[in-house]
């Protein structure tokens, strides 16, 4: 209880210091307007959106800028040959900006361009056609809007994960997506009463919809019809949390925000439950596992760190000494800017 009470003003206070700043999304705003120029005086068409963390409501004061690069609608992956081309060209006229440096471009399984903003001071990623990646930021959105205790939380963790160097899928451990999940998981079974419904009905809503001429049609806000009732402060939510995972991640399952589920693993759910996978969680829109990136040795640094935050809870361990001492990520605690 006392680490729950001293939790929740720290997390407060920790969210305030380390949000999106209003001014910074204004700022990508006005990058990907000028980037859509460049697009339209190449190709005549496409619409750049911005997604990920800038759009979701769970960007910190020094996110990067996701942007998609929308030819066509109805696809969600178009030819490799036709991505490159767009890729090569479009890469070659930023070259050519002031605002733009360090344009690399990288022809993985989804080719991207790679730059930095010169204005806005963050590094930017630009995909082709991520259908996908634009629903879920929407629907990410939606689920912030929610309740103002959701985007608390979510920052929160991604910071203490990262200081702990447990946030970074090249690394073998969570992708930002993956912790996303897992408070959304948590929310849906680990309350009474729950935070967050099962996502099936707005994820199945949002399949069918044109990212270019239909999304901007619905608001973040009224998309969810889900009545809150769990009034727990922010830091009860905290400690159930570490508890809760780190009960889970000695269960064999696939867990599903989709569904709000859990089922024991058979491993033989082809891109989803391979043995080769140490952790499982259901993306909602392509069914397979968002936490792929997870490596078996780092998945035992990752349960160590979790076991050892119910150990330090159980005690009047501070809240920012909870924190690792990561140089990757810089974050405030009671700076106030």
């Amino acid at each position: 209880a006392v680490v729950s009470t001293q939790s929740t003003g720290a997390l407060n206070q920790h969210y305030t210091d380390n949000k999106q700043r209003d001014q910074y999304f204004e700022k990508k705003v006005k990058l990907r307007d000028a980037i859509q120029a460049i697009v339209m005086s190449n190709f005549g068409e496409g619409v750049l959106h911005l997604t990920g963390s800038s759009m979701s409501g769970f960007g910190t004061k020094n996110s990067d800028a996701d942007m998609a690069l929308v030819f066509d609608p109805h696809v969600s992956v178009i030819p490799k040959s036709k991505a490159r081309k767009v890729i090569v060209r479009l890469a070659g006229s930023l070259r050519r900006e002031a605002f733009c440096s360090n344009v690399e471009t990288i022809f993985a399984k989804v080719p991207i361009i790679k730059l930095f903003d010169n204005i806005s001071g963050c590094d930017v990623d630009i995909n082709i056609n991520n259908l996908i990646g634009i629903k879920n930021s929407f629907l990410l959105r939606s689920i912030s809007t929610l309740d103002e205790r959701i985007p608390v939380f979510v920052i929160a963790l991604k910071l203490w994960a990262k200081s702990w160097n447990i946030n970074s899928a090249f690394h073998g451990t969570m992708s930002s997506y993956t912790l996303v999940n897992m408070v959304l998981y948590f929310l849906q079974i680990g309350l009474s009463p729950p935070l967050l419904p099962a996502l099936k009905p707005y994820v199945d809503k949002l399949q069918g919809v044109n990212v270019n001429s239909q999304l901007q049609n619905y608001r973040p806000s009224e998309f969810i019809k889900f009545t809150v009732k769990n009034t727990e402060p922010v830091g009860a939510l905290w400690v159930k949390f570490f508890y809760f995972w780190n009960k889970r991640f000695r269960q064999k399952k696939i867990f599903s925000v989709y569904s709000a589920k859990e089922r024991l693993r058979n491993y033989n759910e082809h891109g989803l439950d391979i043995p080769s996978y140490a952790f499982v969680i259901e993306e909602p829109f392509q069914k397979d596992n968002i936490a792929r990136s997870v490596q078996y040795n780092q998945f035992e640094e990752i349960k160590l760190r979790f076991s050892e935050m119910c150990r330090q809870m159980q005690g009047t361990l501070p809240f920012e000494r909870m924190f690792g001492e990561s140089k990757e990520e810089r974050y405030d605690f009671g700076q106030g800017r």
